[in-house]
């Protein structure tokens, strides 16, 4: 691509810290250099990391926490020096970065409106012409004119996606600040990005909500111990992302690109993965899709039951076993998930060796479409859930669309009448 393009581009970005072990260290190394010994030890945050962005495009950037993601956006931001490499970011920048960063808690929400918005490269007249609209889309309020230190946080990070997206940026960070809102107030944020994708902003978003990116972005770059891993299409990298997290806890992912292409069509995975899967600590053999007879059927009426049974053989001890099942659109996009944990239940222990069959219920109260199920399971016995196996396509079931009841992922049963 052209330079021209470009809104964001890095090459060879590194970051490396010093640290201390006291803080009188730094003075004696600044004192006495590194003649008589080492003061610091090196932590490497970042190692080359190449990233292109486009005007007009949206990247998700995700990986676990520590993997460097937070250092890159203030390296872009221009908060932190890369200790080498090119960074080169075309036109005004906008930032939601850390909760309140570049806000002064004992300044009014209006002082601070002003204080950003210069900050943001705005003038003051700028600042004044926009104030009202700024003030509308935050909607906090009488709290315009307290003190920040006064706010909630739902209420800062209000304040500051007001600001910043009213500054008319050309490139756009959100480091998780949407996860903080309401839903009202998040569902009007995302509202607010389909609009500046639209203008043809660049934007970079972080966010732990994989729907989100899978959803809102172009493409998605997957950082991990400050390496930048894979950058590709969302669904792809968010996949991978699942299966390396699964696989640090102990657990074995089966993507939905190694299901075979005839169980695919099908939409039954009987008889997937009776192959021994290396380190696996369970294994789901085998999902079967039936209706409320127990016969096998892959299309419902609104309101059916649909019977989802999990076949799984337990090649490690499991005093505390939970199974898991999500419904998601055929793009990726998770509609509804449970677990046994969440419902309350406990199911009795399983030991090594041992087959167990597990049935799910479902009640087809779901707008016509097609459903795909993914399945898991794993233990709680550390009172946290560990994953043991997943399948991310387990199957799929077909819903037929009612007539007269509107169209959509939902159902809700609606009625209508005049009043007057």
């Amino acid at each position: 691509m052209s330079s021209d393009e470009l809104a964001i581009h890095l090459r060879g970005v590194e970051k490396t810290f010093s640290i201390y072990d006291r803080p009188h260290h730094r003075l004696l190394e600044s004192l006495l250099g590194t003649r008589r010994r080492t003061w610091h030890r090196e932590f490497h945050a970042l190692h080359g990391i190449d990233l292109d962005v486009r005007h007009g495009e949206t990247v998700g950037l995700i990986g676990r926490n520590g993997a460097g993601k937070s250092t890159l956006l203030q390296i872009i931001c221009g908060i932190l020096t890369p200790t080498r490499g090119v960074v080169d970011v075309r036109g005004r920048i906008a930032a939601l970065l850390e909760l309140g960063a570049g806000f002064n808690a004992e300044f009014s929400g209006r002082e601070n409106v002003f204080l950003n918005g210069t900050v943001l490269g705005l003038t003051r007249a700028q600042i004044e012409a926009r104030f009202d609209t700024i003030a509308a889309f935050a909607d906090i309020g009488d709290f315009i004119d307290q003190p920040l230190k006064t706010y909630s946080s739902g209420m800062v990070v209000r304040l500051a996606f007001s600001v910043a997206v009213h500054a008319t940026p050309d490139v756009l960070i959100v480091d998780e600040a949407l996860g903080v809102g309401d839903t009202a107030f998040q569902s009007k944020c995302l509202d607010r990005i389909r609009r500046m994708q639209h203008a043809g902003v660049a934007i970079l978003l972080v966010s732990h909500a994989q729907n989100t990116i899978i959803e809102f972005c172009d493409r998605a770059a997957y950082l991990d111990q400050g390496r930048l891993v894979a950058v590709g299409g969302c669904r792809e990298i968010v996949e991978r992302y699942t299966e390396d997290v699964s696989s640090a806890l102990g657990g074995i992912s089966i993507s939905a690109r190694l299901v075979p292409q005839e169980v695919e069509a099908g939409a039954s995975n009987a008889g997937v993965g009776l192959k021994p899967v290396p380190n696996a600590r369970a294994e789901i053999l085998a999902v079967t899709i039936a209706d409320a007879s127990g016969a096998e059927r892959h299309t419902f009426s609104h309101g059916d039951v649909v019977r989802v049974k999990v076949d799984v053989v337990h090649h490690a001890d499991n005093a505390s076993p939970v199974l898991g099942i999500q419904l998601k659109s055929p793009d990726d996009i998770v509609l509804w998930t449970c677990t046994t944990k969440v419902m309350g239940l406990s199911l009795p222990p399983r030991r090594a060796g041992e087959r167990a069959v597990y049935e799910w219920r479902l009640r087809a109260n779901v707008g016509g479409g097609r459903y795909v199920i993914a399945v898991g399971t794993g233990d709680v016995s550390t009172g946290e859930y560990v994953p043991h196996f997943r399948r991310h396509y387990a199957g799929h079931f077909d819903v037929l669309a009612e007539p007269h009841r509107g169209q959509g992922w939902l159902e809700p049963a609606a009625t209508f009448e005049s009043l007057s």
